[in-house]
């Protein structure tokens, strides 16, 4: 599982707006694009050992939705759990945010993908 399989499946959600850890960002390093988009990544990757070697991998993805409406930004993070659950997500994790410094709200799920 690598960051293109996951970009397959949400390119098209938020307009297109989709990238993988960071948005595009201007000279000072503030977003060079207007929301709503979508940021997601792969932060940790765990294999289990058996006996007889390496045996499933459990992947961590955590994807960042930002909006000027929080109720914006939790509809995209629904889209993007059904995009994502022919991936058969696991302990699944949803809660908001707010990017004061940006004055946008941010909807934000975590989960696990076994492969």
């Amino acid at each position: 599982m690598t960051e293109d399989d996951i970009y397959a499946l949400i390119s098209t959600l938020a307009g297109g707006q989709v990238y993988p850890y960071v948005v595009p960002l201007n000279k000072a390093g503030e977003p060079d694009i207007t929301p709503p988009w979508i940021v997601f990544s792969l932060p940790s990757e765990v294999s289990a050992d058996t006996l007889c070697g390496p045996s499933e991998t459990s992947i961590t993805i955590q994807v960042d939705v930002y909006a000027k409406r929080i109720k914006d930004a939790r509809a995209i993070r629904d889209q993007v759990v059904e995009q994502l659950s022919p991936l058969g997500l696991e302990n699944l994790s949803k809660f908001p945010g707010y990017e004061p410094e940006n004055q946008l709200h941010r909807a934000t799920l975590e989960a696990i993908i076994i492969v």
